[in-house]
């Protein structure tokens, strides 16, 4: 593997796969949902699908979401409790079929049980420990940040820049620099219930408007995976972010290193493996275009 393979086998896998992931894009002004549908699509669990019934009884809102646990002091004692919100038997999924939590309660409570209904919907590991994080981060927003993450993010980036207030346009504007500069010094994940780094990242990375989240980049196990697979990690040497950054800014692509994360990502994930899985399946590895100059490390 050389430089000049590594740069044609990234720039056919991020050309092919563009057309999927040019509908990853989100848009500024629904950023509140985004954060909610991003924000717990952890652990194998299709936050997205919960989305939509939360959208279907009209709960769909940090707002509404936030209100459900007024009622209890949670802020001191948000640590998650198996026995208390482990299952929909458990006492707070009962208090709120009850109405003991509010209409907000209720509506939730449906939402739940009408996705655990269809077995196809998957839980993954983690499904009532993020429903958990859910509802205990979206009280966090509501009492507050007015109940808005467009809200907290201004409002953290005003607190480092020491200024009283930005407008969206001047915050979408922030350059790439600054922004992770921003993220290094405020780490405002730090704040919101459940949320990590990278998943404060995939929540951003997406805004189509936002300049600042061009250069994001994610080094989930998919994209290990390729640079593995294909051979090009032997041109990185150890592969952590900040190398393979730095080597894909190095090969000048025609594309932003958010564009050749979401390339590869599509390409080479488990999600996507239906569609494409090339990197995934030694017999499908003969179909992919650039086979020749991979060096199919299986």
């Amino acid at each position: 593997m050389d430089i000049e393979g590594a740069k044609r086998i990234i720039l056919y896998v991020v050309e092919k796969t563009k057309h999927r992931w040019d509908q990853y894009y989100e848009d500024w002004e629904n950023i509140d949902e985004v954060f909610l549908r991003r924000g717990y699509e952890q652990g194998g669990f299709e936050c997205w699908k919960f989305i939509g019934l939360l959208k279907e009884q009209g709960i769909c809102s940090i707002n509404s979401i936030g209100q459900i646990l007024d009622k209890l002091d949670i802020q001191k004692n948000k640590k998650y409790n198996r026995n208390f919100a482990g299952s929909i038997s458990s006492p707070l999924y009962q208090s709120m079929k009850n109405g003991e939590y509010g209409i907000e309660g209720y509506k939730f409570y449906k939402c739940v049980e009408n996705y655990l209904e269809k077995e196809e919907n998957k839980k993954g590991n983690s499904f009532w420990k993020l429903l958990w994080y859910m509802l205990v981060c979206c009280n966090y927003l509501k009492n507050n940040y007015n109940a808005s993450f467009s809200y907290f993010l201004k409002k953290k980036y005003c607190e480092y820049k020491k200024i009283p207030d930005i407008t969206d346009s001047d915050f979408l504007n922030i350059s790439p620099e600054d922004w992770e500069e921003f993220k290094k010094i405020k780490k405002p994940w730090k704040e919101l219930y459940g949320i990590g780094e990278n998943i404060f990242d995939f929540i951003v990375g997406d805004i189509k408007e936002a300049q600042f989240a061009i250069n994001s980049f994610k080094l989930d196990s998919a994209n290990k995976h390729f640079l593995k697979i294909t051979g090009i990690s032997k041109l990185i040497g150890d592969l952590n972010e900040k190398n393979v950054i730095n080597f894909l800014k190095k090969l000048n692509l025609p594309y932003t290193l958010r564009e050749i994360n979401k390339g590869i990502y599509t390409y080479c994930s488990k999600t996507e493996s239906s569609n494409f899985g090339f990197c995934r399946n030694k017999t499908i590895c003969k179909k992919c275009g650039i086979s020749d100059i991979c060096e199919k490390n299986f």
